[in-house]
């Protein structure tokens, strides 16, 4: 919702953050609805969390219980450096932000 406005549709985010069907029968849970999920613990934040990932390491991630967005522009050179230093930078976040009121 935005500004009392529905932008997508109702159920959406539920949709992109449950595994999908054939990544759960691989027992591979990091893939839903065109978006990836943090089911196996790729980042330090909770497991609720989805991603879409781009080249160069470029990553808008969601972490819904602590009511953030964070995003990472990157470039391929350095990339690797770039990944290691998000990580870093997710934990001391979930150390800092607490979850939001009435979503944990």
């Amino acid at each position: 919702m935005w500004n009392g406005e529905r932008i997508l549709p109702e159920g959406f985010a539920t949709f992109v953050s449950t595994v999908a069907p054939a990544w759960a029968a691989d027992g591979r849970p990091v893939y839903g609805g065109f978006f990836w999920i943090n089911g196996d613990n790729a980042f330090p934040v909770p497991r609720e969390a989805y991603y879409m990932s781009g080249a160069g390491g470029q990553t808008v991630l969601i972490v819904p219980s602590h009511g953030l967005v964070v995003v990472r522009i990157g470039h391929y050179k350095g990339a690797r450096a770039g990944t290691e230093a998000f990580r870093r930078a997710l934990a001391i976040l979930m150390d800092a932000v607490p979850p939001a009121k009435g979503r944990t």
